[in-house]
């Protein structure tokens, strides 16, 4: 980052001719070029209200202003437009005459009040840049010895160290012009128009090839838009409303943070920056971001006098990578700062036209997060013996995404303005709270890395890990689910348990045929821990197979007849299953295998003289019940283990919480291969209903799935959320009835969208619509959320007995709002 000494000496700056056009520069392009695509904006107004306690001089202060506007050309500029292209245009100066607001017959509340309105009124009220003038001030009288002065300034004529000048040079003539003394300051070398000239002068040729150079070298490949975790979505054109949360960083933690910057020859703002830096990267989780920061822009003598826009913006870009110790980090920020401090000339919005960056109206070019760091000179404002009190009045509009504005004092404070069209004023104080945590543990721990920092305070660290797994409920251990389907059975024998399209089974007669099969399962060394293969299409005879295997003690392992020969051959090889049970003609889709084979039609003779109640087993609560293999659409598929105990804290949770009092034909549509046929299969035996299992020429055609489910007078439909969306479709387009007795729809194995919600309520208003989560290395869900009539889409909470936890990438528990991956 160092000057080689090779570079263009660097040309005077001296007044130019008025005679000819005056460009703009290139910071008051880009901003002209903003008024032009969102006119009527007052988001680069620049308010300075302040409150006079001591008496008012309307016509010394209008005399001081005369007198500065005739000074400073910039606040009788305005920018037409000639042959396309914009111009400055000084307008003669004038006389000026403030206009006079009355407020002092008000009681004191109400004054305050209203002085409050037109402040923020002030600041909201767009300037016409083609008009002018870009400089508005309004006395507003509150009492013979009290008066609110609302400056407001438009951006493109100055910048935060203009209102220094500003505030100075009125103080100086007013106190002189209200003694009827007569001032003069000292004229001008130059105006802002001779360095806008200047500027398109020297910022040319193999200079600005140089400077662009320089930063196209430093930017490249970093990602130009941060996306922070909010609480609305970004909306196509971003909104200007704003907010500010107030920052304050005690004396000894401020101590610390200066000490260390002392010891590692950085600044302050350095030292501030780059632990703003991590707080971004942990809640976007990215290593390399973008960040701007203001610069004053008045390296040279002749423009420190002059009001006008000079400041200019810096990218500065965060290394995150490596989990480096804070010292090091901190090493990192001040070589980029430093590197860009060097080459701070190249105006930003010159650096986003040569970078090219792609121009949205949903967000700033390059960066979305800005961070200055204001050095309070101290002293208190006067004008004419008169005190000076800012209003605060909060920013009128948000220019970035975020920005935070610090004051280094004994203390740090400052305000983070926020885009209100994207986070809540909450979410904003706990990011705030974040920061404050790593200032005052980084300043404490320098030589911690990164990742030992934690974000969470001991209330926030409570609310994650207990707080939202409050999920323990008593239930029975020592149950098993083929006995309470057995204990059903002896109340409710001659209920239909199974229903096939014509064909149906008793619970009678489904003890039986299970508890036949559990025996000649025994007689082939099915016990505790045997996993058994189960190749079936859905029929009546699925049903009694997954029973047959856990009355045997075995945990059945489903595999999908549709799935390629490879895939089963895979599955059959990696769980050592050894049985398989299937029919006859499904047996042929299978490669050799070492595995026995019993088929249900082939050997239904020798099965059904086997004894008709169930064998006595011991199954243990941590005995397994199934086995079911992921998708394998992250790597290869693997086998998840599913307990007694899990798959029964499942069902006893789902019949309570989902089916509740009532209940509702829930149609059996999942392969087994599925995990969401749980919740399809066991619940209604365990409540004495039957198991509606639909054939598969019906699940696969949507129409004649509607007839089904219009069959029914309380039924509810579970699948996926793309299979529920060509049903709505069909119901749309009247390709299939509307079932008029749907009183629940049960989501869950993809995403599901708030169109598709918008959608289910249009068409089916009042259903119970449920979102189910949970990874196959789960027990069918770890989450649920009934999705309220106007409630986000959501994850819901953990069901009974679960616990679940957001970590980051170093596996520490993530704040609210903040992304991470989702552990059960």
């Amino acid at each position: 980052a160092r000057r080689t000494g090779t570079e263009p000496a660097v040309p005077p700056l001296l007044p130019v001719p008025r005679q000819g056009a005056l460009p703009l520069s290139f910071a008051q392009q880009r901003l002209w070029f903003i008024d032009q695509l969102e006119p009527g904006r007052s988001t680069y107004n620049m308010p300075f209200p302040l409150r006079i306690r001591g008496g008012l001089e309307v016509g010394a202060l209008e005399r001081a202003l005369t007198e500065i506007v005739r000074r400073h050309e910039t606040l009788r500029t305005c920018f037409v437009v000639v042959d396309g292209e914009p111009l400055q245009v000084v307008r003669e100066a004038a006389p000026v005459v403030l206009p006079l607001v009355e407020l002092g017959g008000l009681p004191e509340g109400a004054r305050d009040a209203e002085l409050a309105r037109l402040s923020r009124d002030e600041a909201r009220r767009p300037f016409d840049l083609a008009t002018g003038p870009l400089l508005r001030v309004v006395v507003v009288r509150l009492g013979e010895r009290e008066a609110g002065v609302l400056f407001t300034l438009h951006h493109i004529v100055c910048d935060g160290w203009s209102m220094g000048i500003l505030v100075r040079e009125v103080s100086t003539l007013y106190a002189a012009f209200s003694r009827g003394e007569e001032v003069r300051l000292p004229e001008l070398p130059i105006q802002y128009a001779d360095y806008a000239v200047w500027q398109r002068g020297w910022l040319s040729g193999g200079t600005l090839e140089a400077e662009i150079g320089w930063w196209r070298e430093r930017l490249v490949g970093a990602p130009t838009l941060l996306e922070l975790p909010t609480d609305r979505p970004r909306p196509a054109v971003a909104s200007g409303a704003a907010a500010t949360r107030a920052v304050r960083v005690g004396a000894d933690t401020a101590a610390r943070l200066r000490a260390l910057s002392r010891r590692e020859g950085a600044t302050p703002f350095m030292t501030l920056l780059s632990l703003w830096q991590l707080l971004l990267g942990r809640y976007s989780g990215r290593e390399d971001l973008l960040v701007g920061t203001p610069i004053a822009g008045r390296n040279r003598m002749e423009t420190e006098g002059l009001i006008g826009f000079f400041v200019n913006t810096l990218v500065l870009r965060a290394d995150l990578s490596g989990d480096p110790t804070v010292r090091e980090l901190l090493h990192r920020v001040r070589e980029r700062t430093l590197g860009a401090y060097q080459h701070q000339e190249l105006p930003f919005e010159k650096l986003v036209e040569e970078l090219g960056v792609e121009r949205s109206l949903a967000h700033t070019p390059l960066f979305q997060v800005m961070f200055s760091l204001q050095n309070n000179e101290g002293g208190e404002l006067e004008l004419g013996g008169a005190g000076l009190e800012g209003l605060g009045v909060e920013s009128a509009s948000a220019k970035f995404d975020l920005t935070l504005t610090l004051t280094e004092e004994e203390e740090i404070r400052g305000g983070l303005t926020y885009r209100t069209g994207l986070w809540e004023d909450a979410t904003i104080g706990r990011m705030l709270e974040h920061y404050a945590r790593l200032l005052e543990e980084a300043s404490a721990h320098p030589e911690r890395r990164l990742s030992e920092f934690s974000l969470l305070g001991a209330a926030e660290r409570a609310q994650v890990l207990e707080g939202w797994n409050a999920t323990a409920a008593e239930l029975p251990r020592e149950r098993r689910v083929h006995e309470l389907f057995s204990e059903q059975a002896a109340r409710t024998p001659d209920v239909a348990a199974v229903v096939f399209g014509t064909r149906h089974l008793t619970y009678a007669e489904l003890d039986r045929r299970s508890s036949q099969l559990a025996h000649a399962l025994r007689r082939r060394g099915v016990g505790p821990e045997t996993r058994v293969a189960l190749l079936l299409e859905r029929s009546p005879e699925l049903v009694v197979a997954v029973l047959g295997i856990l009355k045997a003690g075995g945990a059945y392992l489903p595999l999908d007849p549709t799935h390629p020969r490879e895939r089963l051959a895979r599955i059959l090889e990696d769980a050592t299953a050894p049985l398989l049970l299937t029919r006859s003609h499904l047996r042929e889709r299978l490669p050799a295998t070492a595995a026995g084979v019993l088929c249900l039609d082939r050997d239904a003779e020798e099965i059904g003289r086997e004894p008709a109640g169930p064998p006595p087993v011991e199954v243990a609560p941590q005995n397994l019940a199934y086995v079911i293999y992921t998708s394998g659409s992250t790597g290869t598929p693997k086998g998840v283990l599913v307990e007694h105990r899990a798959l029964f804290n499942y069902l006893l949770w789902f019949d309570r919480t989902v089916l509740g009092e009532h209940g509702f034909a829930l149609p059996l549509v999942s392969r087994l291969s599925f995990d969401a046929h749980v919740r399809q299969l066991f619940p209604p035996l365990l409540r004495g209903e039957p198991v509606w299992v639909l054939p598969e020429e019906t699940v696969a055609d949507p129409a004649a799935l509607l007839e089904a489910l219009a069959s029914q007078e309380r039924v509810s439909f579970g699948g996926v959320p793309s299979l529920w969306s060509a049903l709505l479709e069909r119901v749309r387009t009247g390709e299939g009835p509307k079932p008029r007795g749907l009183v629940a729809v049960l989501l869950g194995g993809e995403t599901l969208s708030p169109e598709l919600v918008e959608r289910t309520r249009a068409f089916f208003p009042g259903v119970a619509l449920w979102n189910h989560y949970g990874p196959t290395e789960a027990t069918v869900n770890t989450t649920v959320a009934r999705v309220e009539e106007e409630g986000r889409v959501t994850l819901g909470r953990p069901i009974a007995n679960v616990r679940v936890y957001v970590l980051d990438g170093a596996g520490r528990p993530a704040p609210l709002g903040v992304p991470g991956e989702l552990y059960a």
